[in-house]
């Protein structure tokens, strides 16, 4: 009798462990995926983790150092004690629930998981699914549109961009969320032919970087062009001649991709038009709708420095303030939020949430170092900069691609640490 129990939870172990092989690389198919979709891959790989620590006895890989990855969970909860909304301070609790999550459960899944092979494998995935979003664009497009319709720029923005945007309904993912994955795959690709000379990732790296910037995404076009030139001087083994013509050739060739894009030059020169020019009636833009978000963050954030407006007055204080001193219906018909993550945490929890917060990031940015992976830099270093124009963590795309491979950067390094202790007592 207790053979055969012991049988049951040996096989029921061993189905888990299996089942990992399937669930983690499904989450990478996130980006294509509906939010409930990805929702219930998240609540089975979760259920799958418990069940096979309970079955294996495998608890101690939760210690400080976990705890200290869902810091930005925390900041939001304890806030969130003091709210006047219950209902919606829940609505934010929610979205930093993958905080909590990914580190506490991805913290418990067998190291196996975590390998070189098998992060490579998810970020395939990742790249597969980035690859097909970026087709099904264009032929969504060109089944709607005429070509002759491609080549129209209204108010700064192509139409390509303004079906991806407004009219796309097949799966919604913003294209700067999207973008960010694209410039990690890009360097993922082009490391892999600058180190391995594998030039069959071209069918990757071309694509990328050309609806990047077809769906004129300003910061992540340069971002994708400085990595990529970047690249060639600290991942190749080229000499200093070849290395700086290939590095001339792809700021050429992003240059040249940007002549032919419909709106590229319009998104640019935007920046400067209207930085200083107020959103007024129905003129207004990107740029002047961002300024503006910027100066009422500020404005609040004066006002309520130590402790912030709470999570849940948020939004109502945004538009109030834009209702105040801009003479525009711009944030009628949609919530603009801080567009900046610090902002975000500052406004909301005041300058002690924001430094649990900067906590956070330099802790973060200290396993970075000591990991020393090339990619890890390119991932942190992106979206760091993207928190800066986006409340980044605060959709479902952004937060789980960071903590996803934020966490499977820090167990493959771990890994690699592990491995290196091992052989250095062998020795």
């Amino acid at each position: 009798m207790i053979y055969d129990l012991e049988s049951k939870k040996l096989r029921l172990k061993n189905i888990c462990f299996s089942l990992f092989s399937i669930l983690l690389p499904l989450l990478f198919l996130f980006p294509i995926l509906k939010e409930n979709l990805v929702t219930f891959l998240i609540i089975v790989t979760c259920a799958n983790t418990l069940i096979y620590s309970i079955l294996s006895k495998s608890y101690n890989q939760i210690n400080r150092k976990v705890f200290l990855l869902t810091i930005p969970f925390w900041i939001i909860v304890c806030r969130s004690f003091l709210t006047t909304d219950l209902k919606e301070s829940l609505n934010h609790i929610q979205h930093a629930l993958l905080f909590l999550i990914i580190p506490l459960f991805f913290s418990l899944i067998p190291n196996e998981f975590f390998s070189k092979r098998k992060i490579n494998l998810y970020i395939s995935f990742l790249k597969f699914t980035c690859l097909a979003i970026a087709i099904i664009y264009v032929i969504g497009f060109f089944i709607n549109h005429t070509i002759e319709e491609f080549f129209i720029v209204y108010q700064h923005v192509s139409r390509f961009r303004n079906f991806v945007y407004s009219d796309f309904t097949l799966f919604k993912i913003h294209p700067t969320y999207y973008t960010t994955l694209v410039v990690f795959c890009s360097a993922h690709s082009f490391d892999l032919i600058l180190k391995q000379k594998k030039y069959v990732q071209f069918l990757f790296l071309l694509p990328f970087l050309i609806i990047s910037i077809l769906l004129l995404t300003r910061l992540n076009i340069v971002l994708l062009a400085l990595t990529l030139s970047i690249m060639v001087f600290l991942r190749s083994n080229l000499k200093i001649k070849q290395t700086l013509l290939l590095s001339a050739g792809i700021l050429i060739l992003v240059a040249s991709i940007g002549v032919f894009t419909p709106g590229i030059k319009d998104r640019f020169v935007e920046l400067f038009r209207s930085f200083n020019v107020k959103p007024k009636d129905v003129s207004y833009d990107s740029t002047n709708i961002r300024r503006a978000i910027f100066d009422c963050s500020v404005a609040i954030s004066k006002e309520n420095f130590l402790f912030g407006i709470g999570f849940e007055n948020l939004q109502n204080e945004l538009n109030a303030c834009y209702k105040e001193n801009y003479d525009s219906s711009f944030y009628d018909n949609h919530n603009y939020m801080t567009h900046n993550y610090f902002f975000y945490i500052l406004l909301s929890s005041g300058i002690f949430g924001l430094i649990l917060f900067l906590f956070y990031l330099a802790n973060i940015i200290r396993i970075a170092f000591k990991a020393n992976l090339f990619l890890f830099y390119v991932f942190l270093f992106n979206v760091i900069i993207i928190w800066f124009i986006e409340d980044y963590l605060y959709r479902q795309y952004g937060i789980l691609y960071f903590n996803l491979m934020l966490l499977c950067f820090i167990r493959w390094s771990q890994n690699i640490s592990n491995d290196a202790s091992l052989k250095s007592n062998n020795v």
